[in-house]
Parts: C-alpha cells; structure tokens; sequence
C-alpha cells in the first residue's frame, strides 16, 4: 500500500470545499487541516499558520520551494504567469523534511503512523554534492532560526546578495543588514512583483523601497505575472529557496521550512534562474520613485505601520 498524509492550513484553505476535501478521503489520503480555525477562537489562532510546502516520497525524494497546491500553477492568472521555485532533493536532507513533517503531525497531536519504515534508506545514485540544510522555523521556540539565518548569510556577503520574495517587509535587522550591505559596496538586488495578489501587502512593500534605493540597493518589478519565488543568493556558493517570504510573518509567526544550499553549481544555476526573471523585470530609479502621488506615498506609510502583521 501507498500510504497518503497531508497536513494543509485552514487559514489558507477557506475556498476549498467540504467535497474537495470529501473526494481526497474517498481517494485514500489523509488530510487534516493545521490549527483548524473557529470561532471565537479566531482571534488568538489565526496569527500561528504552517506555510511550509513541503512533500516527501518513499522517504527517498524530498520537495520544497514556494509552490503550493492549486489550479494556478497549471492554468496561469490574469494578466500572466504564476513564477515559483521549487526544488527536488535526494539523500540524507530528506531527514530535514521528514522530520518537519513528523513534527507538525506530533505538534497536532494526531494519531501516531508507523510505515514500516522508521529510518530512511538512502540509495545511491547521481548526486550533486550539494550540502543542503533543511531549516524549520516558527513561533514555538525562543530562536527565530530562519531569520537567524537569513542575518547571518547577509553579514557575510562578499560580493553579491540576490532576493527573490512576493512581499517585501524586512524586520529592522533585514533592512540595516541589506543597507550595509550595499553601502559596503556588495552588489544587492531585490525583485518584487509589480502586481502582488495582495493590495495591502503592495502598500507595505512599496514604504520600504525608498529605503533601499537610498542604500544604493538595486531593486526591479516583475512584470510577466505575479512573482510567488523566495529565493536568496549570495556570492558564489550560498543560495535558499523554501516557503520563507521577506516580511514579518515568515520571520516571526509562520511555520516556516527552508532548504540552505552549499553549492557552486546549483549557485549558479539560481543565478541563471534570476537573471532571467530580471530580463522581464523593470528596474525601479530613485527619482522615478520619489515621483509618486503624495496620496500613494501616505497610503504606503501608513499601511507600513501594520507591516509586522500583514
């Protein structure tokens, strides 16, 4: 038998319906819903969302990245396509994300499974010989790891820091890594979507862009579709990709998963990745930028201050 487990959140779920889920329990899957959400305790659970994307097979393949589970990465969206990243993984890495599954089902408190299997063989076959780390991150726990992590990368840099994320709200500490980032002259740039699928979240992004251009941060708007990839690089062997967006939810309150990669070669093959985004992209000038109507600049800072929330 194929054994079939999932955990999705609630939150992100709403427009899924009770036949949806109906016709994947007829099929055989396990499907339970992370910190279901109700009244009247909305208030105080709605904040704790597991945004981890994550799938694992046989114990053998691993999956992480951005993508989610739904029509739009087959049929497009208005206007264009629906870019992500997502990478395939072999070998003990895997451990990482089963682990951060098996935590989340124990964190639920959900029936205990064994498949036969409790420690994952691993067989040979063509590998990279990438160094891979599988972080998790989330609001159990004292240390922000995923932040951490992202802190330290950034303090590091040498020569060149390149972002990918749908939204950007950076923490304090984000911000003034990438600022002195840049004033060290490092090369940095950030693309965003030029059309997020959040109004909010493009008031927000849009109060922290003068920030960076003043730094000398390059930063360009994606213009093919909306641009759902979280992706940073740095230097020439350095890169991350998994479910972490740019902003204070990930860093703070979401149930997080990244997968850090040491590697020249899948370092350059990111790069490959972005600088093709960046040939459908526009590069944002500082005084285009101060341009903008007086009305947007006071919509943007006043949703600014409801970023640590968004």
């Amino acid at each position: 038998d194929v054994y079939k487990r999932q955990i999705y959140d609630h939150v992100g779920s709403f427009g899924a319906s009770k036949q949806f889920f109906r016709k994947m329990q007829d099929a055989g899957i396990e499907a339970y819903p992370f910190f279901k959400v109700t009244f009247p305790e909305f208030a105080t659970r709605v904040n704790w969302r597991n945004h981890r994307k994550i799938t694992v097979i046989d114990n053998q393949i691993g999956y992480i990245g951005g993508m989610n589970i739904a029509d739009r990465y087959i049929d497009g969206i208005n206007g264009g396509v629906w870019r992500d990243t997502h990478i395939r993984i072999k070998g003990a890495s895997v451990l990482g994300l089963l682990h951060s599954f098996h935590t989340d089902w124990a964190f639920m408190d959900l029936p205990h499974f064994d498949d036969g299997e409790d420690i994952a063989i691993f067989q040979n076959g063509k590998s990279t010989g990438a160094g891979v780390q599988i972080l998790s991150s989330g609001p159990i726990g004292q240390w922000h790891n995923i932040a951490l992590m992202f802190n330290k990368a950034i303090a590091n840099a040498k020569k060149c820091i390149y972002i990918e994320t749908p939204y950007f709200l950076p923490t304090e500490a984000l911000l003034r890594a990438l600022q002195s980032a840049a004033l060290a002259k490092i090369d940095v740039r950030i693309l965003i979507p030029r059309r997020p699928d959040s109004a909010m979240l493009k008031l927000a992004s849009g109060s922290y862009i003068a920030d960076c251009l003043r730094a000398g941060i390059k930063v360009y708007f994606y213009e093919a579709g909306m641009l759902h990839a979280k992706s940073i690089v740095i230097d020439d062997e350095f890169s991350t990709t998994g479910s972490t967006n740019f902003d204070f939810r990930s860093m703070e309150y979401n149930f997080e998963c990244n997968a850090f990669i040491y590697s020249k070669e899948i370092n350059s093959r990111m790069k490959e990745i972005f600088f093709d985004d960046i040939r459908q992209s526009t590069c944002v000038t500082i005084s285009s930028w101060r341009k903008r109507p007086f009305v947007q600049k006071l919509k943007e800072s006043c949703v600014r201050l409801m970023s640590p929330v968004l």
